[in-house]
């Protein structure tokens, strides 16, 4: 169920039907934060009725993109992503590709286009 709910939202956000401000992007953060405190507090209540122990990893990895995204959104520039230790593209369980990034940066209204080419040219540079 955590697994379908992070798709449907990387899904909803890489069609770029939305766009965003800072405070879409925190707004954004928290509901995201809700979604995942949801799910992992349904596993540790499953715990506790006696079902074998299960940690919250494998959720907190499935929301991991969308953290990402969500970091994205919360930049106040484009080259601020560049200062992140991610490996994007290396793993795509667990990163963002360069096109991906580059669809996300897109959201923001505030960000121009010019920024987010030099960034993501740089990014498939290196």
């Amino acid at each position: 169920m955590s697994w379908k709910s992070t798709e449907i939202i990387l899904d909803l956000l890489f069609r770029g039907g939305k766009a965003f401000n800072d405070w879409g992007a925190m707004l954004l953060s928290k509901q995201v934060r809700m979604l995942q405190n949801l799910y992992c507090g349904l596993v540790l209540d499953s715990t506790k009725a006696g079902a074998t122990p299960i940690n919250t990893a494998s959720i907190l990895k499935q929301f991991e993109r969308i953290n990402q995204a969500v970091s994205i959104l919360q930049l106040e520039k484009p080259s601020d992503w560049l200062a992140f230790s991610y490996q994007v593209g290396e793993s795509y369980d667990t990163n963002l590709t360069v096109e991906e990034i580059q669809k996300v940066m897109r959201l923001r209204v505030d960000f121009s286009e010019d920024a987010i080419m030099k960034v993501c040219s740089q990014m498939k540079a290196s």
